[in-house]
C-alpha cells in the first residue's frame, strides 16, 4: 500500500493505490443497501462520506474518491502519521483493496448468466471492522430492508459521538458505549432487539481480537459458522450477511436448498458471491 499525502490549513488528503480491477463507483452501486450511516454517498454517486471514530477518540469527516493516481482519502482535521496509517487500514478493510476478484472474474465473464453482472462490479461495502458488520447484520437480518436501514440510522445517531463540524453526523457507536448506555439501548429499541444488540456487544468486547482476524484466519466453513452462530443474535439471515462481510464466499445463504435449486454450487468457491450478486437489494 503506497500513501503519500498533501495538507491544508486544517484538511489533508493522501493516495492510496488500488488494485488495477478496483471501481469505487461500481462498488458503489453494487452495495447501495449497505450504505447506512455513517456512510453517506454525494449526489453523483461518486465520493464516499463517512464519519469516522479514531482510537484516539477524535471523531472526523472522511471522503474517498477515485482518480487516475489512485484512491483518495481525506479528513476534515489534520492527522498526524499513525492517524493516517489508522484510517487507511479502515479504507482498505471497507473497500476490501485486499482482496482478488480476477480468478472469479475470469470465469465469470464467459458466462451469459453472470457476464452482465460482474459489469458492474463484485465488490461490496463492509465496515471499518466486524463490530460494525455484526451490529449491520443484526438488523438487515432480522427485518425488512427500509425498516432495518431505519433502525440502524437511528441506533447510529442516537448512541454514536458527534462530528464536530457537523452535529447531525455521528460515528458508528462503539461496543463500550452501547453497553454503557444499556437501559436506553432497550427503551430506543424495544426489549428484544436491544437485548440483542447489547448481547453482541458484550461478546464482542470479550472476543474482539478473534473475530476481527476472521477474515484472514484459514477457518473451513463449518468452524467459521460455528463461531458466528456463538454470537448472541446471530441467526441464519444475520449469518449470510456476516459471511459476505468477511468474504467467505464460500458459503451460500440458505444452503443447501438455494444452493441445488440453482446451480450455485458449480461456482465454489464464489457460491456465495454470485448469490449476492444475484439476489441483493438494488
Amino acid at each position: 500500500m503506497r500513501a503519500s499525502n498533501t495538507q491544508g490549513n486544517e484538511s489533508m488528503h493522501w493516495i492510496l493505490t488500488v488494485p488495477p480491477d478496483f471501481s469505487l463507483k461500481q462498488l458503489i452501486q453494487r452495495s447501495r443497501w449497505m450504505i447506512l450511516p455513517p456512510f453517506s454517498v454525494n449526489r453523483a454517486g461518486e465520493c464516499l462520506e463517512r464519519v469516522e471514530r479514531l482510537s484516539s477518540g477524535h471523531i472526523i469527516a472522511m471522503t474517498i474518491t477515485q482518480a487516475l493516481t489512485g484512491l483518495h482519502v481525506g479528513a476534515d482535521l489534520h492527522l498526524n502519521a499513525a492517524q493516517v496509517e489508522e484510517l487507511s487500514q479502515k479504507t482498505w478493510r471497507m473497500l476490501r483493496l485486499g482482496e482478488s476478484f480476477s480468478p472469479f472474474l475470469q470465469r465469470a465473464r464467459n458466462d451469459i448468466r453472470l457476464r452482465r453482472l460482474v459489469q458492474l462490479g463484485v465488490r461490496f461495502l463492509r465496515g471499518a471492522d466486524f463490530f460494525e458488520d455484526l451490529l449491520k447484520a443484526l438488523f438487515l437480518g432480522r427485518a425488512p430492508h427500509p425498516e432495518a436501514a431505519q433502525q440502524f440510522a437511528q441506533l447510529v445517531d442516537t448512541f454514536g459521538d458527534v462530528l464536530p463540524s457537523n452535529p447531525t453526523r455521528h460515528a458508528l457507536p462503539t461496543a463500550q458505549q452501547l453497553l454503557e448506555q444499556e437501559g436506553a439501548i432497550v427503551r430506543s429499541l424495544g426489549a428484544e432487539q436491544g437485548a440483542t444488540v447489547l448481547h453482541a456487544a458484550a461478546t464482542y468486547q470479550r472476543h474482539a481480537a478473534a473475530l476481527e482476524a476472521l477474515p484472514s484466519t484459514p477457518l473451513a466453513l463449518p468452524d467459521v459458522l460455528s463461531q458466528l452462530h456463538g454470537i448472541p443474535g446471530v441467526a441464519d439471515g444475520a449469518c449470510d450477511y456476516l459471511l459476505l462481510a468477511l468474504g467467505r464466499y464460500d458459503g451460500i445463504p440458505g444452503a443447501p436448498i438455494s444452493a441445488s435449486a440453482s446451480g450455485l454450487e458449480q461456482w465454489q468457491p464464489w457460491s456465495g458471491l454470485v448469490y449476492w450478486l444475484e439476489h441483493s437489494p438494488q
